[in-house]
């Protein structure tokens, strides 16, 4: 099959689009989340008092007691709550960017949210996010077009828009509500929480934004760009014509005036032809092409005059166009100006179908089968070219979508058996009732259902070990970051010893890392060690009243046995364990004794530092990927695949297979392929996929409707033809 001959839907390019990232890429991007949230964060603390001054003059000049009380108790959560709102807006901000980061979906509760806006005062909070959004932005719009930019580029991406940035204005007030929400506040209390955190920001994220530009200037991610560019390229690009899309007469269905169409032609055709065809009328008197075309789809038409018209026999393996047989034989002098177009309009469906290289010769054979049949439905029904549901269409469509069901072995063999008899069906039982197409259609679609949830079922069973290991050999790749970012975190601003800040950084790095490379950032064992050494932070912070120190005393058992079950597990040495235990003793000791002299920790020796056993490393694999290219239509082809879809890869030797998509990493986007049986698989990365699309060595195989695609074509023609009548 010729590697160019299919067309790709552009306008699925609307889909989600992924992208790849690195762990350096990955890195960079966190960097960039805690310089804005800790930024943001550390604005709203200092300038709490001054909020909380803010609310109680409001409330004064309030002369709504709702209003006032809505006032009054934002002013109360500030007063005693600040640090716990503030932790949760930034551990809502950080959930939302790291699912951006790891191409995760939105999270159940965030899509609830936005299916729940409904009444009054979801719609006032929606319209608090949208002008908080806009505030924002207007004030920081030159650091934010150069900030964008470089996300942009980071990300891979050729623009990246203003909604969709996970550092813009609207991700962090969207995080900032959300965080508001956990409080379990009343929704009017939230609003004006979430106004006051507005208009502090508004004088201060400027300087974030332009701090994180340094950051990224730095990392020399686009140290040299123009700010405005983007503008300007945004302006060009929708006055391109590229941007404006397809001319009118394209857009509309492409059989919605074709019957029309072909009246004119009729017209056009029968007064140019005028008297030439008298003589064969006449011979031919009587004569009517539909009323014999029955005849033509048994074998042979009779004629006046005991004369017969036989057009070739299309045996299963046959793929020829009888139909132009039948325009070039006499019957067609006495047939109408309106017959005669429409037989005309039927073969040149037919050649654009047998043209079509998505399709293989067998179903071709097939389709040609039914080329009398389609005739007789199309001057029988009208609403043949009108309508894209029509039974005859969808019989064609359902036969051309099974071409990826017909793997050549006995297997496939048998589903093309069926689809014969079915067209036997068809050939034998037409005569003018259209229900006989209706019928088969819906016997040729659920054959194609069944097949694809069937390969579907096989495929996801057959898959999962490859993506098991995929996914792992991915989470290995950014195990160090995410660990990292974790440890951070829990550290945050917490005033914790060296020998401590050693160990977690060190030892209870490494349990992290194998949980994290085991099991994922959802795993049970990786979540159970993330919250055990977020309480050994606490656990050595000075307690100073009663509460807190009960509660350590409650805690303290089974923290030391997690604590030792996990050095357990990655074999520290006994020296080491026993010193960190002994030195945690005395950080317990302290902890509960603030106001006394702290008991010195003891000092760690050369000899047992050397004795600590190095972190392995994960090994470097030599990448093989073609180097990334600058983005464009391949590029843009691959990001919009989904599972199902099919692609066609060629070889050297002539040889082609169609492949299914059956899973798609959401991190490094190396994509899972399966073949037509769901048998055998491979996986390929979205790199290497661009470039063989590039190359012609792959092709995405178009599943629209093969009758619409020709009739697009069709209608072209046709309106040259009346142009140049």
């Amino acid at each position: 099959m010729p590697e160019n001959s299919v067309v790709v839907n552009l306008s699925q390019f609307e889909r989600t689009r992924r992208t790849q990232v690195s762990a350096e890429t990955l890195s960079a991007l966190y960097g960039c989340r805690d310089l804005l949230i800790e930024g943001a964060t550390r604005v709203l603390t200092r300038q709490s008092e001054a909020m909380e001054n803010t609310l109680l003059a409001m409330a004064d000049r309030s002369p709504l007691l709702d209003t006032r009380n809505s006032y009054y108790n934002a002013q109360g959560i500030l007063n005693t709550r600040t640090n716990e709102l503030l932790s949760a807006c930034k551990d809502a901000y950080c959930q939302t960017f790291n699912d951006f980061a790891h191409n995760r979906e939105k999270s159940a509760g965030a899509e609830l949210l936005e299916l729940s806006l409904v009444d009054d005062q979801d719609y006032e909070i929606t319209l608090a996010v949208d002008k908080a959004t806009s505030r924002l932005r207007y004030n920081c719009a030159e650091e934010l077009v150069a900030l964008d930019a470089r996300i942009a580029h980071l990300l891979g991406r050729s623009d990246l828009s203003e909604n969709d940035s996970p550092l813009g204005p609207r991700a962090l007030c969207e995080a900032l509500l959300d965080g508001i929400t956990r409080m379990q506040l009343e929704q009017n209390i939230q609003i004006v929480l979430l106004n006051q955190f507005d208009l502090v920001l508004t004088t201060e994220l400027a300087n974030i934004y332009q701090s994180i530009n340094h950051y990224l200037i730095d990392r020399g991610i686009l140290p040299d760009i123009k700010v405005g560019a983007k503008s300007r390229a945004h302006g060009a690009a929708q006055n391109s014509p590229a941007a404006t899309g397809p001319a009118p007469a394209m857009q509309g269905q492409a059989g919605g005036d074709m019957f029309r169409l072909f009246e004119q032609l009729a017209q056009g055709s029968s007064s140019a032809a005028g008297g030439e065809a008298g003589g064969a009328a006449a011979s031919l008197a009587g004569f009517s092409l539909l009323d014999s075309l029955g005849q033509l789809q048994s074998g042979a038409m009779m004629l006046p005059g005991s004369g017969h018209l036989k057009l070739p026999l299309l045996e299963t393996a046959t793929i020829q166009n009888v139909l132009r047989n039948l325009q070039q034989s006499p019957v067609m002098q006495a047939a109408s100006p309106l017959d005669a177009v429409l037989v005309d309009a039927v073969a040149m469906l037919f050649d654009v179908v047998f043209d079509d290289a998505a399709i293989p010769d067998h179903l071709k054979a097939q389709i040609a089968r039914l080329q009398i049949p389609v005739l007789k439905a199309a001057m029988l029904d009208r609403n043949f070219f009108s309508q894209s549901k029509h039974p005859v269409r969808r019989m064609l469509d359902a036969i051309a979508t099974l071409a990826v069901h017909l793997p050549d072995n006995e297997a496939g063999n048998a589903r093309l058996e069926a689809i014969s008899q079915v067209v036997s069906r068809v050939l034998e039982c037409f005569e003018q009732d259209i229900g006989v197409f209706d019928s088969a259609a819906a016997e040729l679609e659920a054959m194609g259902n069944l097949l694809e949830n069937t390969l579907e079922e096989i495929v996801d069973a057959g898959l999962q070990q490859d993506i098991a290991q995929i996914k792992q050999s991915e989470r290995t790749e950014f195990a160090p970051v995410i660990v990292h970012d974790f440890i951070n975190r829990a550290l945050n601003d917490q005033p914790v010893v060296d020998a401590l800040r050693e160990f977690l950084r060190r030892d209870w790095a490494q349990l992290l890392t194998l949980d994290y490379i085991n099991e994922g950032e959802q795993g049970a064992h990786f979540n159970s060690h993330v919250e055990t050494m977020r309480e050994l932070v606490w656990s050595v912070q000075p307690k100073a009243d009663m509460d807190a120190r009960l509660m350590l005393v409650r805690i303290l058992p089974g923290l030391l046995k997690r604590l030792r079950e996990g050095v357990a597990e990655i074999d520290l040495p006994q020296k080491l364990n026993d010193r960190f235990f002994a030195t945690l003793v005395i950080l317990h000791a302290n902890a509960v004794r603030p106001n006394a002299q702290p008991v010195p920790l003891p000092d760690i020796t050369p000899e047992e530092i050397e004795e600590l056993a190095p972190v392995p490393a994960a090994a470097e694999s030599a990448s093989t990927e073609p180097a990334a290219e600058a983005e464009d239509e391949f590029t843009l082809r691959t990001r919009t695949l989904n599972k199902g879809d099919w692609v066609e890869f060629h070889y050297d030797d002539g040889t082609f297979r169609w492949a299914r998509l059956g899973w798609a990493s959401s991190i490094k986007n190396t994509y899972l392929f399966s073949d037509q049986d769901g048998m055998n698989s491979f996986s390929i990365s979205q790199n290497r996929l661009a470039d063989k699309l590039r190359r012609g060595e792959a092709v995405l195989v178009e599943r629209k409707s093969i009758t619409e695609s020709a009739f697009g074509k069709l209608m072209k023609l046709f309106r040259q033809k009346l142009s140049h009548a």
